[in-house]
């Protein structure tokens, strides 16, 4: 809506609701700089059907934004200009590290690390 004013992306975000229906939510906020307010977006998107229209034809700042939640969420974006892994390797295959079924144990990757397991 032209008349919001909304010129500046703060953030786009997710939350994984694993006993809902319809599991993910995605969160947009944009801000009016020149109106001074803010506006919160939410939509709710199931497990089985994991996708969003982008936001990035009306804020080119959500780009990164929507990269980092399809990289940690396994949330895809509509028609976004470049969807690909921003945070983990291209070739990680192990699931969404923010997705509440994630198993938080680790891989045992510091344990290698001598400085860690040094007592003094």
């Amino acid at each position: 809506d032209p008349e919001m004013d909304c010129d500046y992306m703060v953030h786009v975000s997710s939350v994984d609701w694993p006993d809902e229906a319809e599991r993910f939510e995605v969160v947009y906020e944009v801000y009016s700089i020149r109106k001074r307010h803010r506006i919160r977006i939410k939509t709710r998107v199931p497990e089985n059907d994991c996708r969003v229209d982008s936001m990035t034809d009306l804020w080119m700042g959500a780009d990164f934004m929507e990269r980092e939640v399809f990289d940690m969420m396994g949330i895809r974006f509509n028609h976004h200009p470049d969807l690909r892994r921003i945070l983990m390797p291209d070739d990680y295959t192990e699931g969404y590290p923010l997705r509440k079924d994630f198993p938080v144990q680790g891989k045992g990757w510091r344990d290698t690390f001598d400085f860690l397991n040094d007592p003094n």
